[in-house]
């Protein structure tokens, strides 16, 4: 958006009886409206999808996807059109794939009017399935991990989860309605497997989040490595003794500066007495990286905003005081709010108060980790 309004225009053409309006003038005085129609558009909406632009599996399913009509801003507030379904043959590709949608113009073009007729330039669209978001700007509509070259591209079974070969649309940039918020979290493991209980957790959360009216998609088993910056939350859970990689302390330290926020807790759930060993190890990650971290003070953000407590309520854990401390985009709990989300504390369920209560903390903390991206 910063390269765009050094475009705009600062002066505009006065018209006057008896000037000559050749076709440079014309052009300016058209291009004027155009970089501030553009301009609004941009700010006013983003560079998203305005409407439309599903995209489906073909029937039967091979390697291709429609594109169903609609309309989006790109990052230079170029509209696009795509005025009918539209498939597109990812081939050989496979992995990670990003499919974009791009604006293209025409070269002008005779209008059929005879030589001294207007030349036409025509907006038009263009579909690529990329390996990777390389800034150029686009509007992605769609993203699939392709298993291999011969995979067949699937409509999601569960649109909250997809699998291999599954078209993904959760990171679709939409028009968003006022008051809605964009939210991704990303749930990553890191020690001794304990399945996928805490993304469970997330889940339930993200529920909570979405009846309240926010827009959010939970990612599980996210690699630490570069492309964190797509999310919104990095919810790391540990489970025993566990070291990180120099590539994954780099990706963690790239995240939280740029600002990113990571939460993280321990799996307390097989531990009887004592702290459990992944957080020594987390704590030893934060000093190797010259981060730090203490108790969360009276009236921080993360205590009042949007639900007011007076101290972090209880987590998994029924006997002790609740600990959660704070550093600049680092959270960490040693209450295990992860299971307590879905609804267990230490030997009984959970009450409805007491779910209802760490749901709550949890929309804290996604409001803080929202909060560090504006």
């Amino acid at each position: 958006m910063t390269d765009l309004l050094h475009e705009l225009p600062i002066k505009r053409i006065k018209p006057a009886d008896g000037m000559a309006v050749t076709a440079q003038v014309w052009e300016e005085a058209h291009e004027y409206h155009r970089q501030w129609q553009r301009s609004h558009d941009l700010y006013a909406h983003g560079a998203r999808i305005v409407t439309g632009l599903e995209v489906i599996a073909s029937d039967p399913p091979d390697s291709s996807l429609y594109v169903l009509p609609g309309i989006a801003l790109d990052p230079l507030g170029q509209t696009i059109v795509v005025p009918e379904p539209v498939a597109y043959d990812v081939g050989q590709a496979q992995g990670q794939l990003y499919l974009l949608l791009t604006y293209e113009e025409s070269p002008p073009t005779a209008g059929g009017e005879g030589e001294d007729g207007p030349l036409y330039i025509y907006g038009r669209f263009g579909l690529q399935a990329m390996p990777a978001l390389d800034g150029a700007p686009s509007v992605e509509l769609a993203r699939v991990r392709r298993q291999s070259r011969q995979s067949v591209l699937l409509n999601a079974r569960d649109a909250v989860h997809p699998g291999p070969n599954e078209i993904d649309l959760r990171f679709r940039p939409e028009v968003v309605r006022p008051g809605q918020k964009m939210i991704s979290v990303a749930v990553s493991y890191v020690g001794r497997s304990i399945g996928e209980k805490h993304s469970q957790g997330v889940d339930h959360l993200a529920r909570a989040l979405r009846h309240a009216g926010g827009r959010v998609c939970v990612d599980n088993l996210v690699l630490l490595a570069p492309g964190l910056e797509a999310y919104t939350l990095l919810y790391l859970v540990g489970n025993g003794e566990f070291q990180l990689s120099r590539d994954e302390m780099n990706a963690l330290y790239a995240y939280v500066h740029g600002g990113g926020t990571l939460f993280f807790e321990s799996c307390r759930r097989g531990v009887k007495g004592g702290e459990p060993p992944a957080d020594g190890c987390f704590f030893d990650v934060l000093a190797s990286m010259g981060m730090q971290v203490e108790a969360v003070p009276a009236g921080h953000r993360l205590l009042v905003d949007p639900h007011l407590f007076g101290a972090p309520p209880p987590g998994f854990e029924t006997e002790g005081a609740p600990r959660v401390q704070i550093g600049d985009g680092i959270i960490v709990s040693q209450n295990d709010y992860g299971c307590l989300w879905q609804g267990e504390r230490r030997g009984r369920p959970a009450t409805r108060e007491e779910i209802r209560s760490a749901i709550e903390w949890g929309e804290n903390i996604v409001a803080y980790a929202l909060g560090r991206l504006k």
